[in-house]
């Protein structure tokens, strides 16, 4: 299999300039090449919310005369499909939605707007993620998913806080990255291969309280899509998936609140016309509460309070230009804050860390086949700690920012092609680490300092969705992208004994390196019948910034750092073979699926690494390898009735290989998992209580421990074993849920959220550490591997949520 992918990377990478000029001609001729000789027709428009006027994002529409006929609404709600002249019933349908049907004679161009109302039982029924009704079914994308939120509403949670990435963890080929965690990795990527996107804008720690929640408040998001398998050609800058998530916008007609009060924290929507059925706004807001209460009460005791607390504020303005144009401002700003100090005073620490965004968005329609969006956007990401010990006060910071301009375009000249074209760019800024040490005497000390790191990326992208035939449907998609790091910037020379001999020096703004990468992506979709398909696809990407974990933690600690003239962009590729089918009129589907990925440049600490003060890059501590992931991902679900859920089964392998680790040799990836089991049900009792529980299975993290250790002239020693050779107990828990709807009321909405996390109290690991028994003296002293859970009890939580209108 490596012989094999070898040469169709050298195949694809090897694209000469001319087979690139062929590739875009071709494109170009089919896109505007006559569709037939019958007359075709362009019907557009857009899906929205029937109470508040909020496009739909992933809403289906058909034609039911011709099923093959179909689309998926973007972002904003719009869509657009072709089909001859004639009289059709457009469907349109959406989860937690009442279907809308709608007969027009498509004798010419139209536009039509289609409202769909919530449905009168709103979120009590459970409807299941990425429900793919017979339109998703026909495109070419492998391993893409819907998450609407009334889905994530329905499972059990942890301290009664819903949270999309713990959803997405349930998922077939989505691993979690610990008990409790938000961390994910997809298809033997690392947490850092995963584009995470808000509005826009990059989020580069999506973790809250050393990431067991997630940054994302479930009432400012409107939708969410997960991408796992072949990447669109309009993302980039990642290598194994894409999350990418909108905030809600603002209701054009009526104002209105929701919220909800649970353990740990409280949260508040607020949303209203600023001018009606012209402009909206929506801010959203949550926050930990425990301290609050706790505090007055503990402010004399050794702690002197709860050490921790986070929040995060969520806005968005839309205004609406035009029937062709339309402007947002969107933004999220977050922060975890804490303190830890020692009883007696020798020791005190504060740390932050946090999220900011703000994408501002113009959406513009030229006609009914092209349109066009246009965004600038910020991002950035900081870390602080501060802490004093014995009088010597220390500060160490970390982060990185990023402005960037899209500009996206949106074409379907005819029925055959769905054209998207756009150009991106991102300049970076990214602060690897810097420190400085205060003595009692205000003298300062053991400085690192480290400086910023620049670079610009660019990015050129084109994919067509071509109809080939009624039956078989391609989807081709280049991408080309280029990083280059500027100065001011030092590159150093070391002799034998890492010392350094010489540096070159490069100037504000100079060229220091520069890469570039094209990034061929293909799939396709073969309809077998009308209840099953086939699909294929291959996807090269490549990936400029890199975040590689000190040790096995995930703390916010974790540095990005971009390619350099130290280090190499990583690089993938991936081939994924599918087969789909729907059952009984859609109301069960399941899927196969079977994947191939091979990683180069992947990045890791130098053995014997330790974290420290030093003026040093921390690129030259890296070392770099090759891996490769493979797998069958089985997923089979229930869409419709009292009764619903989903099963999702992932076997698979992930490995790395460094010639500077483990002698050379082959080892498992830290987050590689041979079985991966989610089993997610929900049960409509009546119309007030519904129940819901998941239960997951997975085979235990590979870690590394010492085997043996002894003293060498007073000095302890450990001797360890190959590289991730340990395997932690497997993971396996059941959680469950029952909500309960309140009594009608004229303007307030309200239900109770109640859950149980661990139900039957396992102790499932989160780390290991090693212990002594016995002694040295007595000569029975034995190492013991001694294991650490985070919850090992039953957790109970409760949430009281309302909606006032």
């Amino acid at each position: 299999m490596k012989s094999c992918s070898s040469i169709i990377y050298k195949t694809a990478t090897g694209l000469r300039i001319n087979s690139i000029k062929s590739l875009f001609a071709i494109l170009l001729f089919f896109a505007f090449a006559p569709a037939s000789a019958q007359d075709n027709y362009r019907l557009s428009g857009r899906v929205v919310d029937a109470l508040t006027g909020e496009g739909l994002a992933g809403a289906s529409v058909s034609l039911q005369e011709r099923i093959s006929i179909g689309a998926i609404t973007e972002t904003n709600g719009s869509f657009s499909l072709t089909a001859p002249a004639g009289t059709y019933t457009v469907v349109a349908k959406y989860i937690g939605y009442d279907d809308a049907k709608q007969v027009l004679e498509l004798d010419q161009n139209r536009q039509v707007n289609i409202k769909l109302a919530p449905t009168a039982y709103g979120v009590k029924e459970v409807e299941v993620v990425a429900e793919r009704q017979q339109p998703i079914t026909q495109t070419a994308t492998l391993g893409q998913l819907e998450l609407p939120m009334e889905t994530i509403k329905t499972l059990p949670v942890l301290f009664g806080e819903l949270d999309i990435l713990k959803t997405i963890q349930l998922l077939p080929g989505v691993q979690s990255g610990g008990e409790g965690n938000t961390g994910f990795y997809v298809r033997g990527g690392g947490a850092d291969q995963n584009l995470v996107l808000l509005d826009n804008a990059v989020v580069y720690n999506p973790g809250h309280l050393l990431n067991f929640f997630s940054v994302f408040n479930s009432d400012a998001i409107a939708n969410t899509t997960l991408i796992k398998g072949n990447m669109p050609a309009r993302y980039g800058g990642r290598l194994s998936s894409v999350l990418d998530i909108e905030m809600r916008e603002g209701d054009m007609s009526d104002f209105s609140a929701e919220g909800g009060i649970g353990l740990i924290s409280s949260r508040l929507t607020v949303q209203g016309p600023i001018v009606e059925d012209k402009a909206s706004f929506i801010f959203s807001g949550r926050r930990t509460y425990i301290d609050a209460i706790l505090n007055p009460f503990l402010k004399n005791t050794e702690q002197g309070g709860v050490p921790f607390r986070f929040y995060d504020l969520n806005g968005k303005l839309t205004y609406a230009l035009s029937a062709k144009d339309k402007l947002t401002l969107s933004g999220y700003y977050g922060r975890d804050i804490g303190d830890l100090r020692l009883s007696d005073g020798r020791f005190t620490s504060e740390f932050s860390w946090g999220n900011a965004t703000a994408t501002a968005r113009w959406n513009h329609q030229f006609s009914d086949k092209l349109f066009m969006d246009v965004s600038g956007v910020f991002s950035n990401y900081q870390f602080e700690f501060n802490w004093d010990f014995g009088g010597y006060n220390t500060v160490l910071q970390t982060g990185v920012e990023d402005y960037s301009l899209n500009v996206d375009f949106d074409f379907t000249p005819n029925v055959r092609h769905h054209l998207q074209y756009g150009v991106q760019y991102t300049y970076h800024t990214l602060r690897p680490r810097t420190g400085e040490a205060e003595g009692e005497d205000g003298e300062t000390f053991g400085t690192s300092q480290v400086l910023p790191k620049y670079a610009h990326e660019t990015a050129l992208y084109v994919s067509d969705d071509w109809n080939v035939t009624d039956k078989l449907l391609v989807s081709l998609g280049l991408r080309s992208s280029h990083f280059m790091q500027v100065g001011p910037f030092s590159y150093y020379h070391f002799n034998e004994n890492n010392m350094v001999t010489d540096s070159t020096r490069y100037g504000s703004g100079e060229k220091v390196k520069s890469f570039q990468a094209l990034e061929p992506r293909a799939s396709a979709r073969y309809t077998l019948s009308d209840q099953s398909s086939v699909k294929t696809g291959f996807a090269r990407s490549a990936q400029y910034l890199h975040l590689v974990s000190n040790a096995y933690t995930t703390l916010p600690l974790d540095v990005w750092v971009p390619s350099s003239a130290i280090v190499e962009p990583q690089r993938a590729t991936q081939y994924a073979l599918g087969y789909f089918r729907s059952f009984a009129q859609n109301q069960y589907e399941g899927s196969v699926e079977v994947y191939y990925k091979d990683l180069e440049n992947q990045l890791e600490y130098r053995e014997g690494f330790a974290p420290g003060p030093s003026n040093r890059d921390l690129e030259y501590e890296f070392v770099s390898g090759s891996g490769e992931s493979y797998g069958v991902e089985l997923f089979m679900r229930k869409n419709y009735g009292d009764l619903q859920g989903w099963v999702g089964y992932t076997l698979s392998k992930t490995t790395r290989q460094f010639p500077e680790l483990n002698n050379s040799r082959e080892f498992p990836a830290r987050f590689d998992r041979r079985h991966d089991l989610s089993l997610v049900g929900s049960y409509k009792y009546n119309n007030r209580w519904t129940f819901g529980g998941s239960f997951i299975f997975g085979t235990g993290q590979a870690t590394t421990l010492p085997l043996r250790r002894y003293y060498l002239e007073g000095t302890i020693n450990y001797q360890y074993g190959d590289r991730n050779s340990f395997r932690m107990q497997p993971t396996h828990r059941l959680d469950l849920s029952a909500t309960l709807e309140g009594k009608d009321r004229e303007r307030i909405k309200s239900n109770w959220t109640f859950s149980i996390y661990n139900v039957y109290g396992r102790r499932n690991p989160f780390l290991y550490y090693v212990d002594n028994e016995g002694s040295l003296s007595n000569q029975n002293l034995k190492l013991q591997a001694k294991k650490v859970s985070i919850i090992p009890f039953p957790l109970p939580s409760v949430t009281w949520n309302f909606i006032w209108k």
